[in-house]
């Protein structure tokens, strides 16, 4: 048998070729390697500890659970558990349905999964940015930073109950384009009718991608770069008119830096202190106008269209006028509607002037028109940058999130009161501020990218950090003004805690909020595939390939993993436990006799 690593590398390399088409699919599942590969890809997610319907986790993966799955799959008598289904708050208060497959089927899953990704991923539009290696919600807002300069309007595009709505037939259709292997189809299809059981009752799947399954965001995906490639390929190239070199300088810019010039001479050439100082006068009313006026004028009839998606999101830039967007609007929802069997949101789908903010990933996104110059270091008048991309953090972020956690005794009054919060006291002291630390963190994480998030995020911590120091001091039945003065250290504040070698300080949150576009630096998408990602085995590949017992050390004997979900939760009691601990891993790769040892408690 290959090594899951050949595999995927052959399949990536065959994607590059035009218009190739992949047979024998299906007898990728045969090979055990790549069962070794999808469960070192899910192991240490948090939700490889959590069972689906079959009450299976991480630590029964097996040798013989590999084996048996083989068995099924050669005889295709595998099917596919109905997933657990979970409801999950969101942020408008709804709740979003999320299912959860059975173990075993988050493997197969996931070596589909790694299958489709090797030959879709060298497809995918660059324009795409969900679900993917190496892309996120930043590389989409930076791509937007990078190249939606001077548009004039935007389209926010959303679709309505993507994932709900994904037809099976038509997501086999565009499967069946490129993967000529019927069994493989057949395995998809199996998976997108597994069902989902809910309050005890079984129910069936007819369209839709069930929401927390592994091999969901890949055929989101693969349905959604059928647009990609229509708004692209066909719509981008019928749209674009005029040549953006053919721009000409602005008449206007043009005689007023002739008649800055001519001043400039004659101010020169003058010897009359009166006559000089009228001439300065003109010279900098001219400058001004100068510096407020474009360069350049745009070429008549030039029209362009930019486009970035991030899963069913997408925000399409457009120079033209507002009735090339209505336009393109409909035309893109005639698509959706006779291609894909989808709807367009009438309601989130919004055509926005660039002046005016869209909203995009949780970003409000303008194009800046500021005429007013200012002084460069120099001291001397410079004009601004014009019809730049502006990111910004809308304003009822923080407002909503103080909200959300009750920090603040009125969020209408004109000043805000941190309170205590009073569900936080039952913790530590250092999991307190650990809480109020990550929160905040998260948070600049997040919208790091924006031009105030200085500005936003000082006004969080301040509510923030008294919130913490009231919580503390409700906890302790002090006064904020003693718990301040109990925990300051230097120009700082924090809770001592004690380590392996001795007292350490975790102080509340100290670095500053800078703006960082770091991220535009080192997530460029790559035009070529990056296949060397396939080139490797994990550590616990190789554990796993060895078939020795991390324990007692006996070799060639059929697997099993012991698996635990959190490294922290482990005490350090049994011997297994300071194993895991001196190793720091999660898992232990045992033979059949010293994982039932674990499994009955011995310690010897």
């Amino acid at each position: 048998m290959q090594s899951s690593e050949v595999v995927l590398i052959n399949l990536s390399k065959q994607s590059l070729k035009k218009n190739y088409t992949h047979e024998r699919l299906y007898r990728i599942l045969y090979n055990p390697h790549m069962y070794i590969k999808a469960f070192s890809n899910i192991y240490s997610n948090n939700g490889s500890a959590t069972a689906g319907i079959d009450g299976k986790t991480a630590s029964n993966f097996s040798e013989e659970l590999i084996n048996s799955i083989i068995i099924s799959i050669k005889d295709e008598s595998y099917q596919p558990s109905p997933s657990k289904r979970v409801n999950i708050p969101k942020k408008n208060g709804k709740t979003r349905p999320l299912s959860i497959p059975s173990f075993t089927d988050r493997i197969v899953q996931e070596i589909c999964r790694l299958i489709l990704e090797a030959i879709y991923e060298p497809q995918f539009s660059i324009s795409s940015h969900g679900f993917r290696p190496n892309k996120s919600c930043h590389t989409a807002l930076m791509e937007i930073d990078r190249i939606y300069t001077g548009v004039n309007w935007f389209i926010e595009g959303d679709i309505k109950g993507f994932f709900d709505n994904i037809k099976h037939h038509k997501l086999i259709e565009i499967l069946g384009k490129t993967i000529k292997d019927e069994k493989f189809l057949r395995l998809i299809r199996k998976f997108l009718k597994a069902g989902y059981i809910e309050d005890f009752k079984f129910n069936k799947t007819y369209t839709g991608t069930p929401q927390g399954g592994i091999i969901s965001p890949i055929l989101a995906n693969i349905y959604l770069n059928e647009l990609d490639k229509y708004i692209l390929d066909d719509l981008k190239k019928e749209f674009d008119l005029g040549n953006p070199k053919a721009q000409q300088r602005n008449p206007v810019y043009r005689n007023l830096e002739y008649q800055v010039s001519q001043l400039r001479k004659k101010i020169e050439a003058s010897d009359n202190e009166k006559e000089r100082n009228n001439l300065i006068l003109q010279f900098k009313d001219l400058k001004s106008k100068k510096a407020n006026t474009p360069t350049i004028s745009n070429s008549k009839g030039y029209k362009r269209l930019k486009y970035v998606r991030y899963a069913d999101d997408f925000l399409i830039g457009v120079n033209g006028s507002k009735e090339d967007c209505i336009k393109l609007k409909q035309t893109i929802k005639d698509f959706l509607n006779q291609e894909l069997e989808l709807e367009l949101s009438n309601d989130k789908t919004l055509i926005t002037h660039s002046s005016k903010n869209a909203r995009f990933l949780g970003y409000d996104i303008s194009i800046g028109n500021n005429n007013t110059p200012y002084k460069n270091k120099q001291g001397g008048k410079i004009r601004c940058a014009r019809r730049n991309v502006r990111l910004m953090m809308p304003k009822e972020v923080i407002e909503k999130f103080i909200v959300k956690h009750k920090l603040v005794k009125d969020i209408n009054a004109n000043k805000w009161m941190p309170i205590c919060r009073t569900p936080l006291i039952r913790l530590s002291d250092l999991e307190i501020i650990n809480v109020f630390n990550a929160e905040i963190r998260g948070i600049y994480n997040y919208y790091r990218l924006a031009e105030n998030v200085t500005h936003k995020m000082w006004q969080l911590r301040y509510v923030m950090e008294y919130s913490c120091i009231k919580t503390l001091a409700g906890k302790h039945h002090s006064s904020v003004r003693k718990t301040f003065k109990k925990h300051r250290y230097g120009t700082h504040w924090g809770i001592k805690y004690q380590t392996k070698t001795g007292e350490a300080v975790c102080y509340f949150y100290n670095k500053g909020f800078p703006r960082n576009r770091t991220t535009s630096k080192n997530d460029d998408p790559d035009l070529k595939p990056n296949v060397m990602k396939y080139m490797s085995r994990t550590e616990l590949e190789k554990r796993i390939s060895a078939k020795k017992c991390e324990w007692c050390g006996k070799e060639d004997v059929p697997f099993e993993i012991h698996h635990v979900k959190r490294l922290k939760d482990v005490k350090g009691k049994d011997w297994w436990e300071q194993q895991m601990i001196a190793r720091n891993r999660k898992t232990l790769v045992l033979c059949f006799d010293c994982h039932r040892k674990i499994a009955h408690g011995s310690r010897t």
